[in-house]
């Protein structure tokens, strides 16, 4: 009985590693890194730009750290999943690749999600209880978003044609 348990057992380890190799089912998400600063050509202050890395950098940019556990699954995929749809949603490595439309109903979103403590994820914190921000932290962020969406409404207003064409 213990040698049927143990050879199940060995099969479900060497399934899951199986697993963690050859299934990535929201594609090839941990090898797409970019070296590109984090929101370029947007005019952003020391602090917000470390609270940004610390908080926000490893699902909304290329520039992610994968821990150990993101290599194993079921956990990796949880993982890989949540940094696709982050990306998805808004990439900082990105950010001057979207028009201002685009950049300032970001800022927008970002302003609403950090104030209302939506982001980051809940479910992030607990295994990263560092990138919780403090009531300091979110004010900053909350200025930063207001002070930049102001900048892009004088810069769009300046110029007309840079803030037309379709969202990405």
């Amino acid at each position: 009985m213990r040698k049927h348990i143990r050879m199940l057992l060995t099969a479900a380890a060497a399934l899951i590693v199986a697993c963690s190799i050859l299934v990535h089912p929201y594609g090839d998400v941990k090898h797409q890194a970019s070296d590109a600063v984090l929101m370029n050509d947007a005019m952003v202050d020391t602090a917000v730009t470390k609270l940004v890395g610390k908080s926000c950098k490893n699902c909304h940019s290329e520039k992610t750290e994968w821990p150990w556990y993101s290599y194993v699954a079921p956990m990796s995929w949880l993982i890989e999943g949540d940094v696709y749809d982050a990306r998805r949603h808004m990439n900082l490595s990105h950010w001057n690749e979207y028009d201002i439309d685009k950049k300032q109903a970001l800022l927008s979103e970002i302003a609403v999600m950090v104030k209302n403590r939506k982001m980051p994820l809940p479910r992030y914190l607990v295994l990263h209880p560092e990138a919780k921000l403090s009531d300091a932290d979110i004010d900053q962020i909350y200025q930063w978003t207001r002070n930049e969406r102001r900048r892009l409404k004088t810069l769009a207003s300046a110029t007309p044609s840079t803030s037309s064409g379709a969202s990405q």
